[in-house]
């Protein structure tokens, strides 16, 4: 090879390499920036919004359930929605923050608050099956709020959180629905009956 081909060789190395680079803070930069559809930009927003909201009941109502559940696997499904509705809610406000400017900290309804105090006056059974039927209510929100997600969204983070939510939730719903059948004879669904 002649010293001219080496020359043209490590050329087109170089400018292969810039091009990869360039790429790469490209794709960075559009990480970073809002959905560039108005209306992808709304709906992540107060998606994102509505399910920190939604989230940080899920976390009051099972820190309660680690205190109070009779059944240990109870309390332990308590923790895991705990560690990943909090560290869900922190990736949610970061990219609130990284994408679209805002900062944004969970609020909790005057309906929510109720139905937290209704809940926080029972004990034993009675509070398992109520905490049971609340969150397999409360879960079945977040399945149908992720799977709209799942279609509407922009960012691919946002669309794999929503992915994770639906999958995760749908089959804790499942688990949930069993204890209430073993433990307590409850062997069909509910929900349409609850008030509050």
């Amino acid at each position: 090879m002649t010293n001219h081909s080496i020359a043209l060789s490590l050329g087109a190395r170089a400018r292969s390499c810039l091009a990869a680079i360039a790429c790469v803070f490209s794709l960075s930069a559009a990480a970073d920036a809002p959905a560039p559809e108005h209306a992808e930009a709304v709906f992540e927003t107060r998606f994102m919004e509505g399910m920190i909201d939604h989230h940080a009941m899920a976390v009051e109502m099972s820190e309660d359930c680690v205190a109070k559940a009779v059944h240990e696997e109870l309390r332990t499904l308590c923790r895991q929605i705990i560690t990943a509705q909090q560290a869900e809610n922190v990736d949610m406000q970061t990219w609130l923050q990284t994408w679209y400017d805002s900062s944004y900290q969970p609020e909790m309804t005057p309906g929510s608050m109720q139905r937290m105090e209704k809940l926080a006056s029972l004990a034993g059974a009675e509070y398992e099956i109520r905490f049971l039927e609340l969150m397999i209510r409360h879960h079945r929100m977040a399945v149908i709020e992720g799977a709209r997600c799942m279609e509407r969204a922009y960012h691919p983070e946002l669309i794999g959180l929503c992915e994770n939510i639906v999958a995760s939730q749908a089959e804790e719903i499942r688990l949930m629905r069993s204890w209430l059948c073993e433990w307590y004879g409850e062997c069909k669904p509910r929900e349409r009956r609850m008030r509050g």
